[in-house]
C-alpha cells in the first residue's frame, strides 16, 4: 500500500489547519476572557476597566433615554437590576460565534456561577432576543422568558400600551431569519402577501410559537 504524501497535499493540510487555529488565537490575543464592571449602560450593556464595552448576547433589556427616540418602561428598574449583578465585579466572558457588533463585544457574562444574560431575562428584566449567528444559548434564554412570562414577573407585569386584538406574522423565512410579528398597521406587516400571512390573536400566542416582536411597531411596548 502507498503511504507517501505528495507536497501540495501536505500544504493545502497545513493551510487548512493554520484557518482552523486562527480563531483560536485571535480569540485568546484581542478579546478578554474576564474582566472588572466599570460602569452599568443599562440592563444589556456594560464597560470593563480596559474600556472595552460588552453587549450581552440574546437578550435585550429596555433602552436608555439616549436610544430609539426616548425612555422605554422598565429602562431603571432593568438597570438597577443588572448593576446589582456586576457592578465593580470581575466578569467572566464567553463568546459565540459572532464576537463584535457596532465596536462593542458580544458576550455572555458571568459572575461566578452566575449567569447573568440569564438571571436578566428570567426576572423579567430583559426579553429573549436571539441575534445573528450566536445560538449557543438561545434554547435556554427562550425557556427563562417563557417562565417570566407567564409568571407575570418584572417587565412582563406591565400592561400593553398599544394592545390589540390581532397580531401578522409571515409563514415564511428565509434560512436563520428570525421570525417577527408585527402590529397591523406596521408597514413590515404591510408588505407581506396575503397568502404568506399568519395571524396570531394574542402576544402570547406569537411568542409561543417563537416569534420575537418587531423593531419598529414594537407590540411588546409596555407603560406604567
Amino acid at each position: 500500500m502507498r503511504t507517501d504524501v505528495s507536497i501540495p497535499n501536505i500544504m493545502n493540510m497545513l493551510i487548512i489547519l493554520a484557518f482552523l487555529l486562527l480563531p483560536v488565537g485571535l480569540y485568546g490575543e484581542n478579546f478578554p476572557s474576564k474582566g472588572v464592571v466599570k460602569k452599568v449602560i443599562d440592563g444589556d450593556t456594560i464597560e470593563i476597566e480596559s474600556g472595552k464595552r460588552v453587549r450581552y448576547i440574546g437578550i435585550d433589556a429596555p433602552e436608555t433615554p439616549f436610544s430609539r427616540g426616548g425612555t422605554e418602561a422598565f429602562w431603571g428598574e432593568a438597570t438597577e437590576a443588572n448593576r446589582r449583578f456586576v457592578e465593580g465585579k470581575v466578569v467572566r466572558l464567553e463568546y459565540d460565534k459572532q464576537v463584535m457588533h457596532d465596536s462593542r463585544l458580544l458576550a455572555y457574562v458571568y459572575v461566578g456561577e452566575i449567569f447573568v444574560n440569564g438571571e436578566m431575562v428570567k426576572k423579567g428584566f430583559a426579553l429573549y432576543s436571539p441575534f445573528g449567528p450566536n445560538r449557543s444559548k438561545n434554547t435556554l434564554l427562550f425557556q427563562y422568558e417563557s417562565e417570566a412570562r407567564k409568571n407575570n414577573l418584572g417587565i412582563w407585569a406591565l400592561p400593553l400600551k398599544n394592545p390589540a386584538k390581532k397580531y401578522i406574522a409571515s409563514k415564511w423565512k428565509k434560512e436563520g431569519e428570525i421570525r417577527k410579528f408585527h402590529h397591523v398597521e406596521c408597514p413590515h406587516a404591510r408588505r407581506i402577501a396575503d397568502k404568506n400571512k399568519m395571524v396570531f390573536r394574542s402576544i402570547d400566542e406569537a411568542l409561543d410559537e417563537g416569534y420575537r416582536p418587531c423593531r419598529t411597531c414594537n407590540p411588546l411596548e409596555r407603560h406604567y
